[in-house]
């Protein structure tokens, strides 16, 4: 038998371990929705990685595109990549342009000047000439893009040459 003491404390006591118990629930379902949020993020940030290195990867395609048209003539050297339409397409989702990211449409490659250089020519049978060869520089701005607007802009200082004067 219980002493009627002992009874009211029990009594008293009953309803504390129901408050425990949901204490308990609320802190674990709190943590379970931090841990979901977490989980979401980081994915999105894995994601906006991705996209970027492609967007990246992309602009270096208008770079390698920019300087291949890249000739001993500067009028046609300095010209938009791509010729045509307002960007060229690569993989899926990715694309570049010539220019920086602020720019709407494809800009020129800009021409930066030349420098003048004696000596031998790199190519088979012109040999040495005495009054030198021309290096012509170039700005080659290029954007890529990719999902989701990611962009990711470069810019390389190019010089073509030699070119006999």
């Amino acid at each position: 038998m219980h002493h009627p003491a002992e009874t009211a404390r029990l009594n008293g006591q009953r309803g504390s371990v129901l408050m425990i118990a949901l204490f308990v629930m609320i802190i674990l379902s709190l943590l379970g929705t931090v841990l979901l949020t977490l989980s979401g993020t980081e994915h999105t940030v894995a994601y906006n990685a991705i996209w970027s290195e492609g967007a990246f990867s992309a602009a270096e395609a208008g770079i390698q595109r920019g300087l291949n048209q890249l000739s001993a003539n500067p009028a046609t050297s300095v010209r938009p990549i791509p010729q045509s339409g307002s960007s060229l397409t690569i993989g899926s989702g990715y694309a570049y342009r010539s220019g920086r990211k602020t720019d709407s449409t494809p800009q020129q490659l800009s021409f930066k000047g030349s420098r003048v250089e004696p000596g031998y020519s790199i190519a088979i049978g012109t040999g040495y000439n005495p009054s030198g060869y021309v290096f012509q520089s170039y700005q080659i701005n290029a954007t890529g893009t990719g999902p989701r607007s990611s962009q990711r802009e470069l810019e390389v200082l190019a010089e073509y040459g030699p070119v006999a004067q």
